[in-house]
């Protein structure tokens, strides 16, 4: 069965359907890798995760330097929850030319979920400089880990940059209201974002509280 119409059973939901074919494919075409990877993304997705991995491992022995295997059976690894794992393919996928902005991403994302902020930051900033489609999700998490690192005017400008992609972005508008109060020590820097992320999002619980906070230390101050 040709790719296509594999992509197209996948996307219909018909899943044992798309894995058959990918199985029958891989015995008529043994040379031909995408076979491999895709029922390796499929098993993965179905929780079998080991049967996943050797389907990536046999593609790995036909095509060595194929940047998308490595990136794909990282992101097997990263859905796990296994990220020092996924930290080491990603760095393989990026030796081979796959997409920088997207696999400097990710590896900051894995970093991040191990709580290595400072590790995260330089591939996050990579991500953000590479991203020539202003990705709101990749310029956000590069303000945000700017935040947990404390560089406050830096996150104020990266955030800036996130609010002029999308003005409605909640938890933008919650950071930035929080980066400006830490680089500015001003309460009236802060609250307006906090009012704004509620306006956009009443139950948007973190600026609810941020905004009850911050009007209670300006009463106290007046």
């Amino acid at each position: 069965m040709k790719q296509e119409e594999i992509y197209q059973l996948i996307k219909e939901g018909q899943f044992e359907t798309a894995l058959k074919a990918l199985f029958e494919n891989i015995d008529a075409h043994p040379e031909d890798i995408e076979n491999y990877i895709n029922s390796g993304i499929l098993l993965a997705e179905a929780g079998e995760i080991e049967k996943a991995e050797k389907f990536f491992q046999k593609a790995l022995t036909i095509d060595p330097n194929n940047g998308a295997i490595y990136y794909n059976l990282a992101n097997v690894y990263y859905n796990a929850e296994s990220f020092n794992d996924a930290i080491k393919l990603y760095q393989q996928a990026l030796k081979t030319g796959v997409d920088e902005a997207d696999t400097n991403y990710m590896i900051g994302m894995s970093f991040n979920n191990l709580g290595d902020y400072k590790s995260a930051l330089p591939f996050l900033m990579r991500a953000a400089e590479l991203d020539q489609n202003k990705d709101e999700e990749i310029q956000f998490q590069y303000g945000l880990v700017l935040c947990h690192l404390e560089l406050f005017d830096q996150a104020v400008k990266q955030l800036d940059i996130v609010l002029n992609i999308n003005p409605k972005h909640t938890d933008a508008l919650y950071n930035r209201g929080l980066a400006g109060y830490m680089f500015t020590e001003e309460i009236y820097e802060a609250i307006p974002y906090f009012e704004k992320a509620i306006e956009i999002d009443p139950e948007h619980l973190l600026s609810q509280h941020a905004l009850k906070t911050f009007t209670q230390f300006d009463a106290e101050e007046e």
